[in-house]
């Protein structure tokens, strides 16, 4: 390769995001005329970002130089332009359970909820939400919970608004109805065996729960729809993101 044709490609380089190769294809077809191949490379990077999204080319233009010319900085700036955050998150995060923690991460920002760490104490911050956004973060709350605390202690938790939203929110009828179950069952046995401010009857107690039948099949139940709460939340979500920031 000859000296100069280093020399303009490192100049081109300068005022371009342009690979070495491509570079020296570009000054080739100008003849090595660093404003003319400047003027290709910035044509080829504003066709490429249209085809991606289909955005007017002046507006793509725009993106371009303030991001110099970098497409995957450039496509960035065009999706934070065109899309909310939540569904940027819907876009970019396919797990859906891990998206919709980030969505509530998001609004919890959004709305300045601080979430304390007393969990029945973060319910009452979201009062004043709609009710299109309390729905997943209640029920996100309460699933974080569980997986923290345990599926026992859990139905001690803001039981009733979680089922109230499975049921008639996300029409998961027989879900919550098996959870308000398990929840009845556990409030028998706790009675019956007198636990409150007594630790051996409390273990004694879940000692029973593990045994009895219809518990484990409510806690079974759970689990095996686990997935599809979170499914028909994520859903749920969706169809209502623009109520979301």
């Amino acid at each position: 390769m000859k000296e100069i044709n280093k020399q303009k490609i490192g100049i081109l380089r300068q005022r371009v995001p342009i690979g070495f190769s491509h570079g020296l294809t570009v000054l080739e077809k100008t003849n090595g005329d660093i404003d003319a191949a400047e003027i290709i490379f910035k044509d080829e990077v504003l066709q490429i970002v249209f085809n991606k999204t289909g955005i007017a080319k002046d507006v793509a233009q725009k993106h371009l130089i303030n991001s110099n010319y970098d497409i995957p900085a450039t496509l960035k700036s065009i999706d934070e332009e065109r899309f909310t955050l939540t569904e940027l998150i819907y876009r970019r995060y396919k797990d859906k359970e891990n998206a919709l923690a980030k969505v509530v991460h998001v609004v919890e920002i959004h709305y300045n909820i601080q979430g304390p760490t007393e969990s029945w104490l973060y319910f009452k911050t979201l009062s004043d939400l709609l009710p299109e956004i309390f729905c997943p973060l209640a029920i996100m709350r309460w699933l974080t919970y569980e997986e923290y605390e345990s599926f026992g202690v859990a139905l001690c938790f803001e039981l009733d608004t979680v089922t109230d939203l499975i049921e008639n929110v996300l029409k998961l009828a027989p879900l919550a109805s098996s959870l308000r179950e398990a929840r009845d069952i556990q409030e028998i046995i706790y009675r019956e065996n007198a636990v409150v401010g007594n630790i051996e009857n409390y273990i004694k107690a879940n000692n029973e729960l593990r045994k009895n039948k219809a518990y484990q099949k409510c806690e079974n139940n759970y689990y095996d729809q686990k997935n599809l709460l979170i499914e028909t939340l994520y859903d749920f979500v969706k169809v209502n993101i623009n109520k979301f920031p």
